[in-house]
């Protein structure tokens, strides 16, 4: 009797939309499944529903697992209800609905990470764990995209509502979230529990960029739940 075959996974990075935050994870779980990483042009500012009908285009045309990362919860949910191919949703540090009021999204125009030091961005994002690597890729990535599409993806976080497409994901979810998250905290991660009761909520002593920081027992994570989805 041959070997089940593994579940693909896609990876949806999170706002910067390269992924290249994410390889350490998808080197780990590459080790049981096969990972396709899915990064977002750059070149020109597109909407959530742009950027899910950009994944679905790029999907495996066979039963797959998506992860949302952060930004990308939201992408990730669309794709769990819409596309009979996907058959696991993955939340990491990420959301349904942003909890800021809409009328935030006026101040996203004055959005520039430029402002701001680059130790401070990366302590809000890692916390204790921020590695001198890490530190530097997070810059590198950051420093590399226009400030018109990290703005325009800010304004789209801050009027997405997803409760509802939730709702109607059949597939088994899995929430990952780290305990001392300074960007997302419990209160989204109940409202995922909320619209989907039977979702699994892994806790992290970790910071919001925990697929970062926590690669090895992220990917432990995520392939257990896999596991269930491979034939």
């Amino acid at each position: 009797m041959s070997a089940p075959e593994a579940t693909p996974i896609i990876l949806l990075p999170g706002m910067d939309g390269t992924g290249e935050l994410l390889k350490a994870l998808a080197d780990q779980l590459s080790l049981h499944r096969p990972v396709q990483l899915i990064a977002y042009p750059s070149d020109r500012p597109l909407g959530y529903a742009q950027l899910a009908a950009h994944v679905r285009e790029r999907a495996p045309n066979r039963p797959f697992v998506v992860l949302g990362e952060s930004f990308s919860g939201p992408i990730a949910v669309e794709i769990a209800a819409a596309d009979p191919r996907a058959v696991g949703l993955v939340l990491a540090s990420s959301f349904a609905r942003h909890p800021l009021p809409a009328q935030f999204a006026a101040l996203t125009r004055l959005l520039d990470l430029r402002w701001l030091p680059k130790r401070i961005i990366a302590t809000a994002l890692m916390g204790s764990e921020a590695t001198p690597e890490l530190t530097a890729r997070l810059r590198h990535v950051l420093a590399a995209l226009p400030r018109e599409v990290l703005q325009y993806r800010a304004r789209e976080v801050l009027r997405v509502d997803k409760r509802d497409r939730l709702r109607g994901v059949a597939c088994p979810v899995l929430c990952l979230q780290g305990r001392f998250d300074r960007l997302v905290n419990r209160r989204q991660v109940d409202e995922i529990v909320a619209a989907q009761p039977r979702c699994h909520v892994h806790w992290f002593d970790s910071s919001h960029m925990l697929l970062a920081t926590r690669p090895e027992a992220a990917a432990k994570a995520i392939n257990q739940f896999c596991e269930h989805m491979d034939e």
